[in-house]
C-alpha cells in the first residue's frame, strides 16, 4: 500500500465477533475515500454486513482520491473498492486523468445505488442559483481528487458556466475544500448529500444546496461532461443537511468494483451478502434505502461486470441483458 499513499492510520477492521477466530476466514480489503466522506461510511456498512454474513474479514482502507482507490484494485493490493461509476469508467477506459493508462482489470461486482451530489453555499450568502456563482470563490485544481474537476464542471454547465468562470481557489480534495469553505475562504464548494462533513458544515455556518436548472439543455450539458451524470430530484429528509425543499441535484451511481482475477467464489459471497441484507446496510447508513435487488445489476456505460456477478444475477433472475 505504501506506493499508493494509503493512510494506514485510517485503515479500519470492522469487528464482527461471530467471525473472530474463524479458521476459514479470509481477510480482504475494500478501498474507498477517507473518514468524513460519505463513501467511507457506506463502505463500513458493507464491510459489517459482509463480516456478519460471510466468512470474510473485511478491512476498509482509505485513500485520498479515486485514482489511488482504483489503482489499489487494479494492482491487486485491494480486492474491492467502493467508488462511483464515473470514476471506474474513466479508469477502465484510460481517459481523462488516466489517459494512456487504462485499468483493464477493473470489473463491477454490484451497482449499489444512485448517489447525489450538489453545490453548497451559506444560507445567508445571497447566492440562490448556479448562475449566481459566476466570479465567486470556488475550489479548483483538485490535485488529490481530479474527479472534482468534472463534478464541478458538470454542475456549473447546467447554467452555461465552467471553472474558468470562477474566482479559483486551489484545493487538494473534498475535505480540504470543505474546510476552506467553513473558514470563509470559499463562497461555494461541492459535496455529497448526506455526508457527515455536510452536517458539520451546516452546524458550523448554515448551508444549503443550490437547485440545479432542471431543463433538457442543462441535462445534456451535464451528461456531455461524463455519460454517467444526470439530473435527479431530492426530497428533504432529517439526515440530509442543506436540502430544505425539493432540490434538483446531480446523480450518478456508486458501485463495488473488483479485480478481474478475484475468485468467482469470493465475488459471489459479496454479491449474495449485499443482495440479501438490505436491512443491515440501511442500519449502517440510510442511503442504502435507495438500493434495490434489481438495481444491483444495472448496466454501466463503461465498465463490464465480473463473470461471477453475471452468473449470480442470472441465477436470481435480475440480469439485464
Amino acid at each position: 500500500m505504501r506506493n499508493l499513499l494509503v493512510t494506514l492510520a485510517s485503515a479500519v477492521v470492522v469487528s464482527a465477533g461471530v467471525l473472530t477466530g474463524a479458521a476459514n476466514a479470509e481477510t480482504v480489503s475494500m478501498a474507498t475515500l477517507p473518514p468524513g466522506a460519505i463513501n467511507n461510511v457506506q463502505a463500513q456498512a458493507i464491510a459489517k454486513v459482509l463480516q456478519e454474513n460471510t466468512d470474510l474479514q473485511v478491512r476498509v482502507v482509505s485513500f485520498n482520491g479515486p485514482a489511488a482507490i482504483l489503482g489499489s484494485v487494479q494492482n491487486g493490493q485491494a480486492e474491492f473498492a467502493f467508488v462511483s461509476n464515473d470514476e471506474a469508467g474513466v479508469a477502465f477506459q484510460g481517459v481523462g486523468e488516466h489517459d494512456g493508462r487504462a485499468m483493464e482489470d477493473l470489473r463491477l461486482a454490484v451497482t449499489a445505488f444512485p448517489f447525489k451530489v450538489g453545490i453548497l453555499v451559506r444560507k445567508d450568502s445571497g447566492i440562490n442559483s448556479v448562475a449566481d456563482l459566476k466570479g465567486k470563490r470556488f475550489p479548483t485544481g483538485w490535485q488529490g481528487f481530479k474527479q472534482g474537476i468534472d463534478l464541478s464542471n458538470a454542475m456549473l454547465a447546467t447554467a452555461g458556466l465552467s471553472l474558468d468562470d470562477m474566482d479559483g481557489v486551489p484545493t487538494a480534495n473534498l475535505l480540504r475544500a470543505a474546510d476552506d469553505f467553513k473558514a470563509g475562504r470559499l463562497d461555494a464548494t461541492i459535496f455529497a448529500v448526506g455526508a457527515p462533513k455536510v452536517a458539520e458544515l451546516d452546524a458550523a455556518v448554515g448551508i444549503k444546496f443550490l437547485d440545479l436548472p432542471d431543463t433538457e439543455e442543462a441535462a445534456a450539458a451535464m451528461n456531455a461532461v461524463r455519460p454517467e451524470y444526470h439530473l435527479a430530484e431530492q426530497a428533504p429528509a432529517p439526515h440530509l443537511a442543506g436540502v430544505d425543499g425539493e432540490t434538483t441535484l446531480m446523480e450518478y451511481a456508486v458501485t463495488v468494483v473488483v479485480n478481474a482475477n478475484v475468485s468467482d467464489e469470493m465475488v459471489q459471497k459479496v454479491d449474495e451478502a449485499i443482495y440479501a441484507n438490505k436491512e443491515g446496510l440501511v442500519a449502517g447508513h440510510p442511503s442504502f434505502n435507495a438500493m434495490t435487488q434489481e438495481g444491483l445489476s444495472m448496466k454501466q456505460p463503461r465498465v463490464p461486470y465480473h463473470p461471477a456477478s453475471i452468473e449470480f444475477f442470472k441465477e436470481k433472475g435480475i440480469w439485464q441483458e
